[in-house]
């Protein structure tokens, strides 16, 4: 059974998890988080467990990190590691996982599908050779016995997910690696730990191959000092009725009006460039440096998309970004002062997949559970009061209307 604890931050999931582990120290465990540092905290919440890391640094093992998984998998070993490594199981990984009846524990959201980087003449070679099968878009491995050294990756993959082929608006072909269900099925239970469940990818994937789920919440016990789970929908955290009081978000026009376009500060605006790029370069530079001057530098943290950090980096908070959709991580629980610099969509062709399938993508939903997850990296994790400056109308007015909700005890959880 597939068990969603779809709880706002701050509320015990991980702690839940963590109580939950060590009562039943005589399961098999896999615990993925997106982080190594959420691993380690696992390790040492649950020594009983002995829970392993796979590492590439074995010379018995090949030096590869899923050669380790596999053996401690057929070993029966309590692992915990990365949502990257654990996309790679093999059929034959997945085939030990049901003989051992491992429980599956999932940190956060894990992306469906990931940017297949190669070639189409090579793909098509292999296809035309009889090692590779095609049909409506989808690739998958037709012949095992590939020997060669130049498509190993590529075969590697393909005996754990298949690979689907997305015509883009301009009629090229995009490549992507789909998540396989058997990623979630082959375990005797899963344990979703993660907010706004229904605007993620893994929701989507899961009402692709109609993975049924029940949701769950977390029950504070003794005294309020331990964590578990409970029956949905369980404790609400007191702070959260005062959300309003403690989000300051930044309702200065001449600062907004950079944003006020639906599409302003999304990948493709950043691509455009012009003079509204160095206007949003100015106003976040005025932000922490004259509205916030009296803030301590190691208190500021700023995000947007990877590519235009070099855009938006200036005096006084260039060494405080944190990419837009950090999750996971407490090392910024000091940052008070933040800076969303992002205007969020679903990749279209990931959108594109779904709706394919007859999936229907709520974008403002999407957008609400990324960017929550960042502000929640900061010091509200920790009841202090934060300042925000969100420059796009669309995400601002998203993140008002949640907080009106959300402290009137709205429920943003779905009922499935």
């Amino acid at each position: 059974m597939v068990y969603v604890c779809d709880a706002i931050m701050g509320t015990g999931k991980t702690q839940s998890s963590i109580t939950y582990l060590n009562e039943h120290n005589n399961q098999k465990f896999i615990y993925i988080t997106p982080y190594l540092e959420e691993a380690k905290r696992i390790k040492t919440g649950c020594p009983s467990l002995q829970f392993v890391e796979p590492s590439n640094r074995l010379k018995e093992y090949e030096f590869r990190k899923s050669t380790h998984t596999a053996a401690l998998i057929k070993a029966g070993k309590n692992i915990t590691t990365t949502h990257q490594a654990f996309k790679g199981y093999s059929d034959e990984m997945l085939d030990d996982i049901k003989r051992q009846e491992y429980t599956l524990i999932i940190d956060e959201n894990v992306d469906v599908l990931e940017v297949f980087d190669f070639h189409p003449y090579d793909l098509q070679m292999a296809v035309d050779a009889g090692y590779i099968e095609e049909r409506d878009g989808i690739y998958s491995v037709a012949n095992n016995q590939y020997k060669g050294k130049a498509l190993q990756d590529l075969f590697t993959l393909l005996k754990s997910r298949e690979l689907i082929r997305i015509t883009d608006e301009g009629e090229n072909s995009l490549f992507y690696w789909a998540l396989p269900p058997d990623l979630l099925t082959s375990f005797k239970d899963v344990y979703i730990l993660t907010y706004l469940f229904e605007g993620q990818s893994l929701h989507h994937f899961m009402e692709i191959y109609n993975i049924p789920y029940k949701y769950i919440g977390i029950a504070q016990t003794n005294k309020g000092t331990e964590y578990r789970f409970c029956e949905y929908p369980g404790y609400t955290p007191e702070y959260v009725s005062h959300l309003g009081d403690m989000l300051h978000i930044m309702d200065v026009d001449k600062l907004n009006q950079v944003g006020d376009d639906q599409y302003a500060l999304s990948m493709n605006w950043f691509k455009k460039g012009g003079a509204e790029v160095k206007q949003l370069k100015n106003n976040v530079y005025n932000c922490f440096n004259n509205i916030w001057g009296d803030i301590p530098a190691d208190r500021r943290m700023w995000g947007s998309y990877n590519g235009e950090f070099d855009k938006i980096k200036g005096k006084g908070y260039t060494k405080s970004f944190l990419t837009f959709n950090t999750k996971a991580t407490n090392e910024y629980r000091d940052k008070t002062c933040l800076v969303y610099i992002a205007n969020v969509f679903m990749n279209v062709n990931e959108k594109k997949f779904y709706q394919a399938h007859g999936i229907e993508v709520d974008e403002d939903a999407y957008a609400l559970s990324i960017m929550v997850q960042w502000i929640w990296r900061s010091a509200i994790r920790d009841g202090e009061e934060v300042f925000l400056y969100i420059p796009s109308k669309r995400m601002r007015t998203i993140l008002t209307d949640w907080i009106e909700k959300t402290s009137k005890g709205g429920d943003s959880v779905g009922q499935t």
